[in-house]
């Protein structure tokens, strides 16, 4: 037996979501029961089965001898025989009565003949009561890396036998040291069906995952009054607890009956490693192409699916698609057909099968993302967060192959937001073919102030968590490599041949392709509009749907080149041909340390072929914003309402000026175009060119000269001028251009 230390990490250091592909058939009745004072029931599949039994059954149970309670004899007698860890475990569960409900706990019936296997242990925020608070919906589906682990038998120092689970959670391998992770106190045993009685309930507080996030109520403002077994399901080789914690505002007391209760679910599994595909084929990563990784074994795997066929014709990886809006169901489903047409060229089938669950369907709350046993996409109707889209999955650890997956699309929020965008826009439009220029200009930079205003409120709020040495909680709606930030871009008047149908058409398309695109193992692409060829046509913007991109172009992005070249290596080994087609998050730069190594045609913030141009375009925009270049009426924009897209321009163009020495070799679509230089030693002095020529260009004086009234030409001055220090305090910082070089009479 390998070694198993016995100190024991904070049982929050277990958290994880996962599922299995199973098919959830209407018919098909859930082994799911509730803490009701009566239950006394055998549940399972697969030819295993958990008995769960109320405290009140059990109790009587034990009075009429068909339970054996844990003083007698024979059950110490079976322990001893059963795997057992080294010496005396560490108390780690704290008082069972406290934080505990007045409601029945749920005790569980583990066959003995499970005692010693290999498992998968982890838990997920699947439900979070508040439907307002976005700090909050946040946190729905946070887990931890799954941990592999081993049901051992031990015993307290007072000498109360335990099953712990045991396991490695950093640099494993198969010889790894093994340490306690959680004791399940041990109450009795059924001899009929061989079956040690756990206390499920004892565990309420360990597992409280939300007091361990934020035992202060720092960020939640909320503290908890009881946590505690409210279910437990059994079926695939899973099992499936349900722990609710209810919380009440940090300055309530407990004993007000009137305090406001907000109360969040964390789905704990424990799942048979038996039940992962033999077949399945472990994958080192390659340069030229990028996956999500494994991080808790000694050799890290990429992540991805099982291409093995469940039956003959049936698809590996199945996906329930729920509380869709009728309108989009077609659009979802098109993304999903979208890879498989990819994964019939590469594997030879489809790897994906779906089936819609609308709200009203019996199956949709057995149906939760973050359980293990299920991949599911859901349009979010409950809870409110910063995110348009989230993609996130859970890998083994060992092997890398994805045991399931799940999307959150927060869908009525995209509706809302998007509705009244195409509604500016038309007013707008109408409004300059009346002439009426300087009013619609007034109408989008309103639209843009209000919805900047209600973005900025969005969830700020950044949750941290560190458990034991080694264990990191896995807040994904925080993660920029999966996180899909609904605030990106600004919002310019739709062009006038766009429809909101077409463009909304698009869009979803391009949201559920992207973030199944993660489930998929994939991480994001920056280089991906590198590829672009711009002719309006869908695939046109960018080579990879893993890309981000402006809301002027993401409603064109589909599955491309990148795409295809990297499920290719994932899923079947095939070497990268290209090596300088992929850059993802780290790999961008921030502050002027950061680009002067980095390249600048890694970034999430430019679009087409020619980042340089699109930066250049990015001036000529807000140039047009705040002297109203193409009209006599006075501008509407000032310089601070449009600060941060002058420092993300400013900041596309100098990143080739600081990082021209160290990186103009890796360039692949800079040189050659317009009149650029060769030598990579004379780019900082043509960037300093291009800025001073748009801001030195004098028919900028003749816009100004010809504005409609004097007050309108020193607003635009006064605009200019501004810009100008804007522009040079943002050159400035970055170590690169002083005002004095920026000067227009040098």
């Amino acid at each position: 037996m390998k070694k198993i230390k016995s100190s024991v990490l904070a049982v929050a250091a277990l958290s994880v979501l996962t599922s299995a592909c199973v098919d959830v058939k209407s018919e098909k009745k859930t082994n799911r029961v509730t803490n009701d004072p009566q239950t006394n029931k055998i549940i399972g599949d697969d030819k295993i089965e958990l008995q769960v039994i109320s405290e009140s059954a059990f109790k009587m149970a034990a009075i009429n001898k068909s339970m054996l309670s844990i003083s007698n004899s024979k059950v110490m007698s079976v322990l001893s025989k059963l795997p057992q860890g080294n010496g005396p475990a560490e108390t780690v569960n704290k008082s069972k009565a406290e934080l505990k409900n007045q409601e029945e706990s749920l005790l569980i019936g583990f066959p003995i003949g499970l005692v010693g296997e290999q498992n998968v242990f982890g838990g997920v925020i699947t439900k979070v009561s508040d439907q307002i608070n976005e700090s909050l919906g946040t946190l729905k589906l946070t887990d931890l890396t799954p941990i592999h682990v081993r049901t051992l038998i031990n015993t307290l120092p007072d000498g109360t036998p335990v099953m712990t689970l045991v396991g490695c959670f950093s640099n494993c391998s198969e010889s790894s040291d093994q340490s306690a992770l959680l004791n399940f106190p041990i109450v009795g045993y059924n001899q009929d069906s061989g079956m040690l009685v756990v206390d499920m309930s004892a565990i309420g507080k360990e597992l409280d995952l939300i007091s361990m996030l934020d035992p202060q109520g720092q960020y939640t403002q909320l503290k908890a009054v009881s946590s505690d077994t409210t279910s437990v399901d059994y079926d695939m080789k899973t099992l499936i607890f349900d722990i609710k914690t209810k919380m009440i505002p940090v300055t309530a007391s407990p004993t007000d009956p009137a305090a406001p209760i907000t109360e969040f679910t964390v789905r704990w599994y424990l799942k048979l490693n038996s039940d992962a595909n033999p077949a399945f084929e472990s994958r080192s990563a390659t340069e030229g192409v990028g996956f999500f990784q494994t991080d808790r074994g000694a050799k890290s795997k990429i992540t991805r699916f099982s291409t093995t066929e469940a039956s003959p014709g049936m698809a590996p990886v199945k996906y329930y698609i729920k509380n869709v809006p009728e309108e989009f169901k077609n659009v979802f489903a098109r993304a999903l057909d979208s890879w498989n047409v990819e994964f019939r060229k590469t594997i030879g089938h489809n790897l994906i099968s779906y089936e819609f669950v609308d709200a009203s369907d019996e199956r949709a709350d057995l149906l939760v993302p973050g359980d293990i046993r299920f991949n599911i996409i859901e349009w979010d109707l409950i809870n409110k967060a910063g995110y348009g889209g989230l993609g996130p999955s859970i890998a083994n650890q060992h092997t890398g192959q994805t045991m399931s997956a799940n999307v959150l699309v927060q869908g009525p929020t995209i509706v809302k937001l998007y509705k009244e965008w195409f509604g500016v826009s038309e007013k707008a439009r109408e409004l300059k073919e009346l002439g009426q220029v300087a009013k619609a200009n007034s109408l989008i930079k309103s639209f843009n102030a209000k919805i900047s205003s209600e973005l900025n409120k969005r969830t700020s709020t950044q949750y941290k968590l560190k458990l034991g040495k080694h264990l990191d909680m896995n807040i994904h709606a925080q993660k920029a490599e999966l996180m899909d930030p609904i605030a990106k871009g600004e919002f310019e008047i739709i062009p006038a041949n766009m429809t909101y149908e077409t463009y909304m058409d698009g869009y979803m398309l391009e949201i559920v392709a992207h973030e199944v695109g993660h489930n998929l193992g994939l991480r994001h692409n920056f280089k991906g509009n590198l590829g672009a060829y711009e002719n309006g046509e869908e695939g046109s913007v960018s080579r990879s749907v893993m890309e981000y991109l402006g809301r002027p172009y993401r409603h064109l992005n589909t599955i491309g080149p990148y795409d295809r070249m990297a499920i290719a290596y994932g899923y079947t080994g095939s070497a990268p041909k290209h090596l300088d087609w992929f850059c993802t998050d780290e790999d961008q730069a921030y502050d002027a340390q950061a680009m002067a190594v980095k390249s600048p045609e890694c970034s999430k913030s430019d679009a087409t072929s020619d980042p340089f141009s699109f930066w250049e375009g990015r001036i000529d925009r807000v140039l047009d914003l705040v002297l109203e270049r193409k009209t006599a009426a006075a501008p509407v924009w000032t310089v601070k309402e449009v600060k941060t897209q002058i420092e993300d321009a400013i900041s596309g163009l100098s990143a080739y000026a600081l990082s021209a020495e160290k990186t103009a070799d890796s360039w692949t679509n800079f040189f050659g175009k317009n009149d650029r230089p060769e030598d990579k030693s004379e780019i900082k002095d043509y960037v300093l060119y291009r800025i001073k020529k748009k801001l030195c260009n004098p028919k900028l004086q003749d816009v100004i000269a010809g504005k409609e009234s004097t007050e309108a030409q020193k607003l635009a001055e006064s605009n200019l001028v501004e810009l100008s220090k804007t522009i040079a305090t943002k050159t400035d910082t970055l170590g690169l251009y002083t005002a004095e070089q920026l000067d227009c009479k040098i």
